[in-house]
C-alpha cells in the first residue's frame, strides 16, 4: 500500500500553495482546506494522510483528534507546526491513545525532502489491511459473548493464532515466535485484540479464554518447536490469570503436548498490576517450578516495573513499542531504551524489543548491544503455512551463510 493522497488542513493559504506544489513534484493527489468542517473525513482511505497544523484559530489539532476518533477515520494522521518537541510528543501520545496512526510531523519552515521523508515513513509502516480492525464498542462484543460461548469462538475460527517471528540482532536469524491473538467474526468483523482481551478480563473470562488460545497455537506450532529445540515460543498471559487453577491446568497443557518447558516464554503484560498475594505467588511458583521462563511485556509503560523485576522471577525484558516509534525523534525515547538494555545486562536477562518498523530503528538498536527484535520490518504475524515457509527458508540460508544479515519482508 502506498500514500497516494495528501489532504492538508491550514488556515494560511500560503502553506496550501506550498503543499499544492510539493505534492505535484511527489505526483501525489492534493486536497487543501481552511476549515475542518469541509473535509470529509469518513470518506478518507487508509492511502491518505491527512495533515493538520496544529494550532487552528477555531479547532486546534487535539480538538480534530478527538472528533476523529469518534468517526470512521482510516487514514494517516501528521501534523504540521513550528512547536517544540514536547508539544509533539503530546500529540503523537494522544493519537496513541485514541488509535489514530500518527506517522509523523513537519516543522516549519516546509521543505521539500521533509515531505517526501514522511511520505517514505507513512509508506514503510502502513498497516497491511490484514491487520486492520473494524471499530467495534465493548457492548457488542458483551452481547454476543451472551449468545455464545467462548467454545463456539474458537471451534468456528473466530478466534485464532498467527505467529511473528523474532530474530537476533546479532545472527539475523529466527530465535523465537511470539504467538498472538487474532479475531474475525461474522457479524462484527474483525475485532481489535486489545477490545476482545479487556472484554474478557472484564467478565472473568480471561483463564478460559487464555487456555483455549494456548491450546489451539500449540496444535499448529508444537511440531516446529520439537523440530527446532533452540526456538523459542512466547504467549502473552493476563495478571488476572495468575491463580491455583489457571497455573495447574496450564502445565497440563504443555504436559499433554508434550513442548519441552525451557522452549516456552509467558509475557505478562503490565496494564493490570500483579497482585502479590499467595495464590498469585502460588501459581508463580508453579510454572517456574515446571521450567516455563517469565517474560515482563510492555516493560516501562504500566504499573511499577522496577519492583516487579525484583519480587518476580522474571527472565526476559520487553521493550514496548511505544519507546521503539519514537527513537528517530525523541530523546527521552532513547535514554529509556539505553536504560533497558543496560538494566537487562546487569540482571543477566534476555531483552526483546518489539514495533521495530524502520532501518533507523534497526541500526540504534544494533548499537545499544544484544538483543532480540521483532516488527513489519522484519515480518509480520503469519499464519502457520507461511510461518513454515519462513522458518524452512531461514534454516536453509542458516546452513548456507551463517550470521546472514536481517532481510526485511515486503
Amino acid at each position: 500500500m502506498s500514500i497516494q493522497r495528501l489532504i492538508l488542513l491550514d488556515d494560511d493559504s500560503a502553506y496550501l500553495n506550498i503543499l499544492s506544489g510539493f505534492a505535484e513534484l511527489l505526483e501525489i493527489d492534493f486536497e487543501g482546506h481552511c476549515h475542518y468542517d469541509s473535509v470529509d473525513v469518513n470518506s478518507l482511505e487508509e492511502t491518505d494522510i491527512l495533515l493538520l497544523d496544529i494550532f487552528m484559530p477555531d479547532k486546534d489539532a487535539l480538538d480534530i483528534m478527538l472528533e476523529l476518533s469518534n468517526t470512521e477515520f482510516k487514514a494517516q494522521l501528521a501534523v504540521i507546526s513550528g512547536a517544540d518537541e514536547e508539544v509533539l510528543e503530546s500529540i503523537r501520545a494522544t493519537a496513541s491513545r485514541l488509535n489514530i496512526h500518527f506517522v509523523g510531523a513537519l516543522t516549519k519552515p516546509l521543505k521539500l525532502e521533509a515531505l517526501r521523508e514522511l511520505l517514505i515513513s507513512a509508506n514503510r509502516i502502513s498497516f497491511p489491511a490484514s491487520e486492520h480492525t473494524s471499530p467495534t464498542n465493548s457492548d457488542s462484543i458483551n452481547a454476543l459473548f451472551k449468545k455464545s460461548s467462548l467454545n463456539a469462538w474458537f471451534q468456528n475460527g473466530w478466534v485464532y493464532p498467527v505467529f511473528q517471528p523474532q530474530y537476533s540482532v546479532e545472527s539475523g536469524n529466527i530465535v523465537g515466535i511470539e504467538c498472538l491473538t487474532r479475531v474475525n467474526h461474522p457479524e462484527l468483523g474483525r475485532i481489535s485484540p486489545v477490545q476482545f482481551i479487556s472484554s474478557l478480563e472484564r467478565d472473568e473470562g480471561i483463564n478460559n479464554y487464555t487456555i483455549k488460545f494456548i491450546e489451539s497455537a500449540l496444535e499448529q506450532i508444537t511440531d516446529e518447536l520439537i523440530l527446532n529445540p533452540t526456538l523459542t515460543c512466547s504467549f502473552n498471559i493476563s495478571a488476572q490469570n495468575l491463580d491455583k487453577q489457571f497455573a495447574d491446568e496450564l502445565v497440563d497443557v504443555f504436559k499433554r503436548f508434550q513442548v519441552p518447558p525451557e522452549q516456552i516464554t509467558l509475557e505478562i503484560t503490565e496494564s493490570i498490576a500483579i497482585k502479590m498475594s499467595a495464590e498469585a505467588l502460588y501459581a508463580i511458583s508453579r510454572l517456574k517450578i515446571f521450567g516455563l521462563k517469565l517474560a515482563i511485556d510492555d516493560f516501562g509503560t504500566g504499573y511499577s516495573s522496577i519492583s516487579q523485576l525484583v519480587d518476580l522471577p522474571f527472565n526476559e525484558i520487553k521493550i514496548d513499542r511505544s519507546f521503539v516509534s519514537q527513537l528517530n525523534q525523541n530523546e527521552k525515547a532513547k535514554a529509556i531504551v539505553t536504560a533497558t538494555f543496560n538494566l537487562a545486562t546487569s540482571l543477566d536477562f534476555n531483552l526483546v524489543v518489539e514495533g521495530v518498523e524502520t532501518e533507523e530503528q534497526l541500526t540504534y538498536l544494533k548499537q545499544r548491544g544484544k538483543c532480540v527484535i521483532q516488527g513489519f520490518y522484519f515480518c509480520k504475524p503469519l499464519p502457520i503455512g507461511e510461518f513454515r515457509n519462513t522458518l524452512r527458508v531461514d534454516n536453509e540460508s542458516r546452513d548456507l551463510m551463517p550470521n546472514v544479515k536481517i532481510c526485511h519482508s515486503e
